[in-house]
């Protein structure tokens, strides 16, 4: 289960942006995660609690925001929208869409008092 290893990164990541800003304590933090990760959010929610008990960020909700997942065609430039896999642009046929959005993998912003 991947969602482990990116909740210890989530939280190494939290705890690191409220040390730099001088924090008591966290009460939230966002995550934006691309959909193409395959991540299940309640299991990275569980682990992340259970990851920053004992530190300041022990009852800190973890946001998470998903990001769709968009492909261009580099023949056209059309936008395509969906996993961009084995797919052909719908408007010019062409195969090799290009990744835009869907891979983002990050610690947005965290809420502290």
């Amino acid at each position: 289960m991947h969602e482990a290893s990116l909740a210890s990164r989530f939280v190494q990541a939290t705890l690191e942006e409220a040390a730099a800003c001088g924090a008591g304590r966290v009460r939230a933090a966002g995550a934006r995660i691309g959909e193409l990760h395959g991540v299940i959010d309640r299991h990275l929610a569980e682990f992340y609690e259970a990851m920053t008990r004992g530190t300041l960020a022990e009852g800190a909700r973890l946001v998470i925001e998903r990001v769709a997942a968009t492909s261009v065609c580099p023949e056209c430039g059309s936008l395509v929208r969906g996993r961009p896999h084995f797919r052909r642009c719908p408007e010019c046929g062409r195969a090799g869409l290009e990744t835009v959005t869907g891979l983002e993998m990050e610690l947005a912003w965290i809420e502290v008092e």
